[in-house]
């Protein structure tokens, strides 16, 4: 697998013309940020070519993969052949296809063409001599009847330049199955050399040629069949089939699609269809070819994506977000300060005496990743967290439940007050030492602070690590937004700092000047100072 060290990208801020000095716009090479007052939750995704600097920087492959562009050629493919005038004619729908689809996706195999013929030997043995050559396995479906008009054993006779005798084994089958009924000889006329598969004491047997299978037309005969050749197909690479739902409409992820599309050219395939099955529409995006390629593509893809569009993510941190944060570390003073920091914590103690205080804000959450990236590299399976229960947001309930899958974390919960809520936390843990926090310059507290710091005497005895003690505002934003890290969805509603549903208010400086009744995300706060406007209980 090919492990990136470096993919770099760089952050624009660029000051709006239109709302004076008050707000300032982020864009992303992920996802572009810059958003018009009117459509903030929308997030469009515009032209990232205009607002962003793209840094070209080396990159290490621990084991390189070297693809073809004929890649799929490896991997199980099939065609499926549908015999029969009345299909084209209307008179009977065609659901063998579907069904057939479905199953040889499930499989790993992929359906690559189907073609309708009607009943004319030449035509169906063109079409059956074509797809054989072309694809690992081939279907037929329809023509095997008793009468005049079922031709399809004729026309695979011709397309392999066999003969047609009776075959006593079908014949055998076919009188037990249907006894005092001459007529059922014309059944078990067939290609020479073929292969019976038997499906059940109650199914029509079918025939096997090389690579073709031949199937009855009716349903009820069909997929029984078509099960059972499925679960008979071995010998080569069964494909891999993975998607992506995102609450955006094809248009706004278009570029995205494109770059990733060229980017994979060959390795995998990428498709996206829109779905109007929900009542709010949304974007599926497929991925096909080799798991590992697929695993691979579908990190990078989700860094390039707007994270909090995502549908019910599933995902998890991976090596990808890490690489991504230790090269933008080599640039960025700040980054490789709080990494310093966590690993000098992780030298210190050992990794089960450290526990992450998480609050879900996006402090926290800037060093949760960190953390995490942290964790990865020194191959840490899980971090241990501590969430104090106080009146939360259930905005911020819900985002610690996600980001504990996440970042794979073993949350805590405790209720307030802090002190008491420590004393249980390393009464029941006695091991614990130390305690990452998101404290930054200004916050409430933070005045004597150093990266690491006691706690106070009267207080539980723990050292409190603070990575991020010296970062700016400006600092946090741009860091979860160039990482597309998952943050609170409250931060999109108006909300700069969040404490507890009492004391928490929008900070009105967000208010849209257009439409007062509307607040912009919290990353377009201008004035730093006013990060806390929101805390109630700080203004009494």
């Amino acid at each position: 697998m090919i492990l990136y060290m470096a993919i770099g990208r760089f952050f624009s801020v660029v000051q709006s013309c239109c709302l004076k000095n008050q707000y300032s716009f982020y864009t992303t090479t992920m996802t572009s940020l810059l958003v018009p007052p009117t459509s903030v939750r929308g997030m469009m995704c515009l032209d990232r070519d205009a607002f962003t600097r793209v840094l070209t920087v080396s990159t290490l492959k621990l084991r390189d993969i070297s693809v073809s562009k004929n890649i799929l050629r490896h991997f199980c493919t099939a065609s499926l052949i549908v015999v029969g005038d009345e299909i084209l004619r209307g008179q009977i729908i065609d659901t063998n296809t579907s069904y057939l689809a479905k199953n040889l996706t499930a499989a790993g195999i992929k359906l690559q063409k189907v073609i309708m013929v009607s009943d004319t030997v030449d035509d169906i043995a063109k079409e059956i001599s074509k797809a054989s050559k072309q694809y690992s396995v081939v279907f037929t479906s329809g023509g095997v009847g008793p009468t005049h008009d079922d031709v399809t054993y004729e026309a695979v006779a011709k397309a392999f330049e066999l003969k047609l005798e009776l075959n006593q084994e079908l014949f055998d089958i076919y009188t037990r199955m249907v006894p005092d009924q001459a007529e059922i000889k014309r059944l078990a006329i067939v290609p020479n050399a073929c292969k019976i598969i038997i499906i059940d004491s109650e199914a029509f047997p079918i025939i096997n040629i090389k690579n073709v299978y031949v199937l009855p037309g009716s349903s009820k005969y069909f997929k029984p069949a078509a099960d059972t050749i499925i679960c008979r197909l071995k010998g080569c690479t069964p494909f891999h089939f993975e998607y992506i739902d995102i609450a955006l409409n094809e248009l706004s992820i278009v570029n995205v699609l494109d770059k990733q599309a060229k980017r994979w050219d060959g390795k995998i395939k990428i498709g996206s269809y829109p779905q109007y099955e929900l009542r709010t529409p949304f974007t599926r995006i497929t991925l096909e070819g080799p798991e590992e390629t697929i695993a691979e593509a579908k990190e990078e893809l989700l860094y390039h994506l707007p994270i909090q569009k995502i549908i019910n993510l599933k995902h998890k941190f991976s090596s990808f977000q890490m690489n991504i944060v230790l090269e933008n570390s080599k640039s960025e003073k700040h980054i490789k300060c709080a990494l310093d920091i966590l690993n000098d914590c992780y030298e210190r103690y050992n990794q089960n005496e450290i526990f992450i205080s998480f609050n879900g804000g996006k402090d926290c959450t800037v060093v949760l990743h960190l953390a995490a990236t942290v964790a990865k590299l020194r191959n840490i399976s899980s971090l241990l967290c501590l969430y104090i229960i106080d009146d939360s947001f259930p905005e911020v309930e819900a985002f610690v439940e996600s980001a504990a899958r996440y970042y794979d974390l073993e949350i805590i919960r405790m209720q307030q007050p802090i002190k008491s809520a420590l004393s249980a936390l390393l009464e029941e843990k006695n091991y614990l030492k130390a305690t990452v926090m998101g404290m930054r310059k200004g916050d409430p507290g933070s005045e004597n602070l150093q990266a690491f710091t006691p706690t106070d005497p009267n207080w539980p005895q723990l050292i409190r690590v603070n990575p991020i003690l010296h970062w700016s505002y400006s600092q946090v934003w741009t860091f979860l937004l160039k990482h597309n890290i998952p943050y609170c969805s409250l931060y999109d509603q108006g909300y700069t700092s969040i404490g507890n549903r009492n004391t928490t208010v929008r900070n009105p400086l967000l208010k849209d000047p257009n439409n007062p009744s509307f607040y912009l995300p919290a990353y377009t706060l201008t004035d730093k100072s006013a990060e806390r406007e929101g805390r109630e209980s700080e203004k009494k």
